[in-house]
């Protein structure tokens, strides 16, 4: 992670206005460079993720907000941005969606266009929705029949899925996410974490007594 310290001036006061959605990168790029003002910024957000403090839709709002900061820097690396496209809030979930599913809306015709596309992922290679999966196609180049038999074989759980690593992948990230400040109040016990079944995105919600309280 690059970093650069700023030489003279105001310190510039926390950036908690941010919105949803909206890039923190402070140079052009994928991700940006992250100057050492900046990640004392970002230190300084504190958002709090605590249902029972701040209720439920503000956990979640504010959880959506820490997963786009994670993957629009360099700030808080982590397995998921490879793959993964943005963080809203939809009906009382945090939605974190693929990239390669990005655009498809929640109706029939949606999911159906999920679909189509999960089964054209999987003519390309073995698992190609995950970062090791990509990358394999770009090395060896697409195996329509290789992708068919480790479809078989994650079905049959006789091969690791990575969608069954997932969950572990988003606790990891709010907790570096909470151990640099961004957010507070993050408790695994809190929530609820699964990809869908089509898709693979990313679902976060409150357990059933968090939610009712909020």
């Amino acid at each position: 992670m690059a970093k650069s310290a700023d030489a003279g001036g105001p310190q510039a006061g926390p950036i908690k206005g941010v919105p949803v959605g909206v890039s923190i990168a402070t140079a052009p790029g994928a991700g940006g460079i992250v100057t050492a003002r900046k990640a004392g910024e970002l230190r300084d957000m504190g958002l709090d993720v605590d249902p029972r403090k701040v209720g439920v839709r503000a956990a979640l709002q504010h959880l959506a907000k820490a997963v786009n900061i994670a993957f629009q820097t360099d700030y808080g690396e982590n397995y998921l941005e490879a793959v993964y496209q943005a963080a809203v809030v939809r009906r009382g979930e945090v939605h974190i969606i693929h990239r390669e599913y990005f655009g498809f809306g929640d109706s029939w015709f949606g999911q159906f266009g999920r679909l189509m596309r999960s089964m054209g992922l999987t003519l390309e290679g073995p698992d190609p929705a995950s970062p090791e999966g990509q990358a394999a196609i770009r090395e060896r180049g697409p195996s329509t029949i290789r992708g068919i038999f480790n479809l078989i074989g994650r079905k049959l759980d006789l091969t690791a899925e990575y969608e069954d690593k997932v969950p572990a992948y988003v606790e990891q990230m709010f907790d570096r996410l909470e151990g640099s400040g961004i957010i507070v109040g993050w408790s695994r016990d809190d929530w609820e974490i699964w990809t869908t079944r089509i898709g693979l995105d990313i679902r976060i919600a409150p357990r059933a007594a968090d939610a009712e309280a909020g």
